[in-house]
């Protein structure tokens, strides 16, 4: 007979994303909690804290260095441009990307 799990960690709805450490309001860290895509492992894309854009961040190549953004988006055709023309898209991104609504507008609506 399973028991239910006292004190277990909230859902943080990362939509398949791995997390290693507890989930962050804080747009750097690994553990954000608004982390939508992770492309690559040096790629990521984040709704930004405030739910008003999208932002294509990169990994800081020293060891344990935060994410920064690179370029921030409203609307899904212009982060697809980014992420193709950052060469931050791999195929198997695409389709998470592709999926995401038309604007940030409609992303808490779905």
């Amino acid at each position: 007979m399973n028991k239910p799990v006292k004190n277990a960690p909230p859902s943080n709805d990362l939509r398949g994303v791995a997390v290693t450490e507890p989930p962050s309001h804080r747009e750097r860290d690994d553990g954000y909690k608004g982390v939508v895509a992770q492309l690559t492992t040096r790629w990521r894309v984040i709704v930004c804290k405030d739910g008003m854009q999208w932002i294509v961040q990169q990994k800081e190549s020293s060891h344990g260095g935060p994410w920064r953004g690179v370029s921030y988006h409203t609307s899904r055709d212009g982060l697809l441009r980014a992420c193709g023309s950052l060469k931050a898209l791999p195929s198997s991104g695409l389709e998470a990307v592709e999926a995401f609504p038309e604007f940030i507008s409609e992303y808490h609506k779905k």
